[in-house]
């Protein structure tokens, strides 16, 4: 779909060859927790070869290009390395930030960069609460 748009497209067969191919059958089941570590993988190797990004669920549809609010530098919230959608649970589960790993803009720094390879090691946390979003 994504090279029918034209869009660059890369697939790592070592890393993520070995994912479910069905949905998930229930929030932090096996295949849910696989894609959520699968989710910290695909931003931190865009991390590193050293591109700004944009995650989202394809649940997200946007009206207006979102870019241009995160590269706007007369902007007064432009010095940022995250920013994060609101999770709205508000739980304490996800405390004291309650970010939303379905929708996060990354500005590739040192700091972000240190962040995701940090989750990658974190994967016993991730295997243990069924979702990246608390180890985040």
């Amino acid at each position: 779909l994504a090279e029918g748009l034209g869009l660059a497209t890369f697939h790592d067969d070592r890393n993520f060859g070995h994912l479910p191919k069905g949905e998930a059958r229930n929030y932090g089941d096996r295949t849910f927790t696989a894609m959520m570590y699968a989710k910290i993988v695909c931003v931190q190797l865009i991390s590193h070869l050293g591109y700004d990004l944009l995650f989202q669920d394809v649940d997200i549809v946007w009206y207006k290009n979102p870019l241009n609010y995160f590269h706007d530098k007369s902007n007064p919230y432009y010095n940022f390395d995250m920013y994060f959608q609101e999770d709205g649970a508000l739980t304490s589960r996800y405390a004291p930030y309650s970010a939303n790993s379905g929708f996060y803009y990354v500005r590739n720094n040192a700091r972000t960069k240190y962040l995701f390879a940090s989750l990658l090691y974190a994967g016993d946390i991730i295997l243990q609460s069924h979702s990246h979003q608390q180890a985040l």
